[in-house]
């Protein structure tokens, strides 16, 4: 539906029209598709509890410190990567100096190590996920009406941050972080780090990263069909 109103679109390209409407409304469908199944079905997880089992992890030191370091320094280089995207002519190493990161990645570590924060941190990523989505869809539509003058000035030329492949950073941001937000979300279930013990996981925990996986397999095939007839 979208290729046919971008065709319909393209005929009508010099006259304002309602199939231009049409055709940049149709750009936020399936970004809120995916927000709200994140919110749905990838936020509040349910793992099997069970007291007597004796099947745990010897030593979890590694695999806690593990995922909560690479989850935080995911989270602190994406809002980074959106900054440099949103105002590409600010300098960010004079405001963010290893001091202000280091900073950062303390604030992020102990909002991920409380539940309800570390639920507020995967909102927070969310809303910066569709702030991404909605200027990069703006800033191709107004291109495709031939608008370049307001683009060159406000954003950058970098063929890094090109629409196509902002569709393709921004999704596979998300998709790192879904996974790493369930590897977390099952290592902080519950009681675990106060007894800091992990019993090992049944078959039933891994359907919610097998959805996971594919749910946004189909989203990237999905961005990588569009961007090949954009």
């Amino acid at each position: 539906m979208q290729d046919q109103w971008l065709n319909i679109f393209l005929l009508n390209q010099s006259e304002f029209s309602i199939y231009s409407i049409l055709y940049f409304l149709s750009g936020f469908l399936f970004p809120i598709l995916i927000i709200n199944n994140s919110l749905s079905n990838f936020i509040d997880y349910q793992f099997s509890t069970n007291r007597f089992q004796s099947r745990k992890f010897k030593d979890i030191s590694y695999i806690v410190f593990f995922t909560l370091l690479i989850l935080s320094i995911l989270i602190i280089r994406y809002f980074i990567f959106s900054i440099n995207y949103i105002i590409p002519h600010i300098d960010l190493n004079i405001y963010f100096d290893i001091k202000l990161k280091l900073l950062l990645f303390l604030v992020v570590m102990i909002l991920l190590l409380i539940n309800k924060t570390k639920r507020f941190v995967k909102k927070l990523f969310l809303l910066n996920f569709s702030i991404i989505c909605f200027m990069n869809w703006s800033i191709y539509f107004l291109n495709l009406q031939g608008i370049e003058i307001f683009i060159n000035k406000y954003f950058t030329n970098n063929s890094y941050y090109e629409f196509n492949n902002i569709n393709i950073v921004n999704i596979f941001y998300l998709f790192i972080f879904e996974l790493f937000y369930y590897l977390w979300s099952f290592i902080t279930y519950q009681n675990n780090l106060s007894d800091w013990s992990i019993t090992y996981p049944n078959r039933t925990d891994f359907m919610p990263i097998s959805k996971i996986i594919i749910f946004y397999l189909g989203v990237i095939i999905y961005y990588f069909i569009f961007n090949h007839i954009s």
